[in-house]
């Protein structure tokens, strides 16, 4: 390391590595900040206090785990399981239903729904990350087919 040069070098490309992780760091808060504040937006809007929203997240990620284990039981047949996630949801709606009134549920909804409808892409797979059937009402064989001649 006596040669100047290689010294420079050596110099210059530990500034500019240190450079780009520090720009690395500051730039991803940034990111998932607001995209949380987006979301915070939404319940405060509709005037949902932050215990409730607790309360209601803790009730839905236990649902979330109860599916988890759902999906996982290879001893359900396909419609078990369907049948069970469907049970699941519901217990966990009447378990949050006192916490936020229906207004506030509807709001709170259509809120997210604004806001997923510009960033992400409609689901193609049910929670067990099977394909979803197609919505029959749009559905082009469900219309009626021309009369043969």
């Amino acid at each position: 390391m006596n040669n100047p040069k290689t010294r420079f070098s050596l110099v210059l490309f530990s500034v500019a590595l240190a450079a780009a992780a520090v720009a690395s760091q500051q730039s991803k808060p940034a990111q998932s900040g607001s995209r949380a504040s987006g979301r915070l937006a939404c319940w405060k809007q509709v005037g949902i206090s932050p215990s409730a929203m607790e309360q209601r997240r803790a009730i839905m990620e236990g649902a979330k785990t109860k599916m988890q284990s759902v999906c996982k039981d290879d001893s359900l047949t396909p419609e078990q399981k369907k049948q069970q996630i469907q049970q699941i949801h519901r217990d966990a709606a009447q378990q949050a239903e006192g916490l936020i009134t229906p207004e506030q549920i509807e709001a709170l909804r259509k809120c997210q729904r604004e806001q997923a409808a510009s960033s992400n892409p409609a689901r193609t797979t049910g929670p067990c990350g099977e394909p979803l059937e197609p919505d029959d009402s749009t559905s082009p064989s469900n219309s009626p087919a021309p009369p043969s001649n």
